[in-house]
């Protein structure tokens, strides 16, 4: 019966910590802007620089300000100056603080960035680091395309006679416009391109021209191309811009048009007529759903995170936000950090090797394990017990790393369950995993457990005496070499017969019954340890009045006659009204 049996159902015994949560950035920064690729901006204490997932330094700490990334680039400033841009893998690329003025675009736009000096206007591009122009005036790329104000004369560039043209962003080259029976020379007025097509004022008549078949198309109020009158006209030539907060306005004989501050058309006001508003094509981002979910608990404002609908982390951040991919953005004691879930490992729990344990006295001392991927450090790890019945030694703490896993072992104590019978059945026991800080969710493990009968129980000889049957009884332990680790044997008789118990030894009785009548006597031995149910042994002895000594009945072995006797708690006792006399 000491024999130690594997469950039939090995996974009860081992429970999976789902996939695998860490840091990809510890929660130090004052902010990140996650960029989706496995890099970081990041801000401390006012200064902005780029990080990796393995949090190296990819772009020092160093800039004021960095600016949202457009076109896989951002804008970096130093006090308060233009002194460079940042690609969405760390490559910079710095000037001279005053170089350049960026203040004429917000951030690249089709790969190009819009700058001007006391030289001109210039395009960087990006990709390349190439600067295009100088330019008399520009405005920035849309939809591919850029209308720039070519100078006539290379000599003077600012101040100078010029020609409007536009500026390819695939080729980086000047494009002819099939203006018809115009020439550039005629370009009063040219908007940037919006939903592909471009509103240009030729010698004072307004015109829609389409990048996607290059046609021009004269614009009428109502929209028959026929009708001279119906014309769009500019009210003189030059045409007057008026700037705006929100844009630009242009006005006409016959109404005006509204840009936005690209110089895209948002919308047309003929007289007369309601305002047409005319939609400006939006950047529409990819909205890439995230297994990883936040997670409320009851009674805390903290936040945890599930992943594909499990928990995965315990309540212990501030705030959870820009969920992306297989990452979260997280604040813990007011700094942010980014937590990131591997999908394709887990962590494990093995208790007692995945055998069930058979309890053969009030504790049994067993091992758990907690087995991670190669690259979780164990000397990282904490392994906690959540149930008062399971107690880990912390100086049995045991590391072990490898290629294929890394390991933390510790030895535990098991109390012996309260339901525990002499056969195998189901006990659940719960442990958490900390990581690096990262409280990981409680797991429950399911085995096998049963008590173990190690005792035998012997009638040694038993002898009338008067009123009194004596007997000896030989309690054996064979346990642990034999050691005997009974606290109290008790002997109850049937049919209202009385017995009185006397410890010999250790492992000797005598009990004396008394009332006893012919026939058979009915009594068992119950052996209960401390902490341990009660182990009852069933016993009969024919006995008739005036024998001196009788022999005990041919009874089956030991072992099968061993049963758990449930005994229940006392009751608490009541407490005595006293009276009182005065």
């Amino acid at each position: 019966m000491r024999n130690i049996y594997i469950t039939a159902l090995l996974f009860l015994a081992t429970s999976a910590v789902a996939q695998v949560p860490r840091w990809n950035l510890h929660p130090k920064y004052d902010s990140i802007e996650m960029l989706g690729n496995g890099y970081y901006v990041v801000s401390n204490n006012g200064k902005f620089g780029m990080m990796n997932a393995s949090e190296k330094e990819i772009v020092p700490l160093q800039y004021d300000k960095v600016s949202p990334f457009n076109s896989n680039a951002a804008l970096l400033y130093k006090g308060g100056r233009f002194v460079g841009y940042m690609s969405d893998e760390g490559r910079v690329k710095e000037y001279a603080a005053g170089q350049y003025d960026a203040a004429e675009q917000p951030s690249f736009y089709d790969g190009y960035l819009l700058v001007s000096n006391i030289n001109g206007y210039f395009f960087l591009r990006g990709s390349d680091d190439e600067i295009v122009g100088p330019f008399t005036g520009a405005m920035p790329f849309t939809e591919g395309y850029a209308i720039v104000k070519v100078p006539k004369n290379p000599k003077k560039v600012l101040g100078g006679d010029y020609t409007i043209q536009v500026l390819s962003a695939k080729s980086g080259k000047l494009v002819s416009l099939n203006l018809g029976e115009y020439d550039t020379d005629d370009i009063d007025f040219i908007s940037s391109v919006s939903n592909g097509k471009s509103i240009i004022v030729l010698k004072k008549r307004f015109h829609e021209y389409d990048f996607t078949n290059n046609m021009l198309t004269p614009i009428h109020t109502d929209g028959n191309i026929t009708n001279k009158k119906s014309r769009v006209v500019a009210n003189e030539r030059p045409v007057n811009v008026i700037s705006g907060e929100d844009g630009f306005l242009v006005q006409f004989k016959m109404g005006q048009m509204t840009f936005d501050k690209l110089m895209r058309l948002t919308s047309i006001t003929y007289a007369g007529q309601a305002k047409k508003d005319i939609g400006v094509p939006q950047v529409v981002k990819e909205e890439k759903k995230s297994p990883i979910q936040s997670k409320a608990f009851p009674g805390t404002d903290l936040l945890g995170l599930n992943y594909n609908g499990k928990e995965i982390l315990s309540a212990q951040f501030e705030k959870v936000s820009l969920l992306w991919n297989n990452e979260a953005l997280v604040m813990t004691g007011g700094k942010y950090g980014v937590v990131t879930v591997d999908p394709n490992h887990n962590c494990r729990f093995v208790l007692n090797d995945n055998m069930a344990i058979g309890f053969e006295h009030k504790t049994a001392t067993t091992s758990v394990k907690v087995v991670c991927p190669p690259y979780m450090k164990p000397s990282l790890m904490t392994l906690n017990s959540e149930d008062e019945n399971c107690h880990i030694n912390i100086d049995t703490r045991k590391e072990n790393s490898n290629v294929e896993t890394s390991v933390l072992s510790y030895q535990c104590s098991m109390n012996i369950p309260d339901e525990i019978g002499l056969e195998k059945s189901s006990t659940n026991t719960k442990f958490a995993l900390n990581y690096d800080g990262l409280k990981l969710t409680s797991k429950m493990l399911s085995f096998d457990t049963w008590y173990v009968n190690n005792y035998t129980v012997q009638i040694l000889k038993h002898a009338i005496e008067g009123s009194a049957l004596n007997m000896e009884i030989l309690v054996n332990n064979s346990a642990l070499g034999g050691k005997n680790f009974f606290r109290d044997v008790a002997v109850e008789a049937e049919d209202s017969v009385k017995c009185h118990i006397t410890k010999i030894t250790e492992e000797m009785y005598q009990a004396r019954f008394y009332g006893w009548k012919d026939g058979t006597l009915r009594f068992s031995v119950d052996i209960t340890e401390d902490g341990c149910p009660t182990l009852s042994y069933a016993r009969s002895i024919a006995v008739s009045t005036g024998k001196k000594t009788s022999k005990a009945t041919e009874e089956t072995p030991v072992v099968a006659q061993a049963k758990i006797k449930r005994r229940a708690r006392p009751a608490p006792k009541k407490e005595e009204k006293k009276m009182i006399f005065y």
